[in-house]
């Protein structure tokens, strides 16, 4: 299950990417359409910059990846995911469709297939938090939890303000058994946010076990409270 999987690629496409060298006010307006964040404009904005011919490889790879992206918001998954191939055909330095396109992957749980994407983000840009983050959702739904603790770590280095990524990383530890460490993340988690659902009962488990049954009694009931199926939820998770 694709628990809080985070999309957070950028959709400010490559700016530098759509130098124009048309000055028509019609081609101007379709751009700025096709870089809208409505996909209903968007789709046909990008479709009509993509059939009447561009100017530069590098134009054509910015309107498939525009498009892709609104087909992404649509969930037209497929159609995403050859607009993205087309982007970085014409364009294979365009890292953000790279990005978009292990999001999509994802999506699809095809993690296996997201992961050299995001691999390829973070070469680009060794800075960017939800690219890490991302590749250690990948690598612990294919069961690789020593991996996804390095790359969620590395996210939380970059961006510390994140109760979801400690979150995660401590709901790997716990299934690993390394209970203090995921009560630190889990009370770390807290911090940033003292009514995130998922830390407030994994913190309860891990105090019921520990015997103390009130305190983890009060996590449990206020973790339900806020998100009433929270115990299927983190029991598909691993943490019961």
């Amino acid at each position: 299950m694709l628990r809080w999987f985070v999309v957070l690629c950028t959709l400010a496409f490559a700016r530098d990417a759509l130098a124009q060298n048309t000055a028509t006010p019609d081609r101007e307006d379709t751009w700025k359409k096709c870089r809208a964040n409505d996909p209903d404009l968007r789709l046909p904005a990008c479709t009509t910059l993509i059939d009447g011919g561009l100017d530069t490889p590098a134009e054509l790879a910015s309107a498939y990846y525009a498009r892709g992206v609104a087909y992404r918001q649509k969930a037209l998954f497929a159609l995403a995911l050859e607009d993205y191939n087309a982007a970085i055909k014409n364009n294979p330095a365009l890292t953000d469709a790279y990005g978009d396109r292990g999001i999509t992957f994802t999506l699809l749980g095809r993690f296996a297939d997201a992961i050299p994407d995001f691999t390829r983000v973070i070469e680009a840009n060794p800075k960017l938090a939800y690219a890490y983050y991302n590749r250690g959702v990948c690598y612990e739904l294919i069961g690789l939890d020593d991996l996804a603790i390095d790359d969620i770590s590395a996210a939380i280095d970059i961006e510390p303000r994140a109760e979801y990524r400690f979150e995660r990383r401590g709901t790997i530890y716990f299934r690993k058994n390394l209970l203090d460490e995921a009560l630190a993340d889990y009370e770390r988690a807290l911090v940033i946010n003292p009514q995130y659902a998922s830390a407030l009962y994994g913190r309860g488990i891990i105090r019921n076990k520990r015997g103390d049954l009130a305190g983890g009694g009060s996590d449990i009931a206020s973790a339900i409270h806020h998100r009433p199926n929270i115990v299927a939820e983190m029991a598909g998770a691993g943490v019961k």
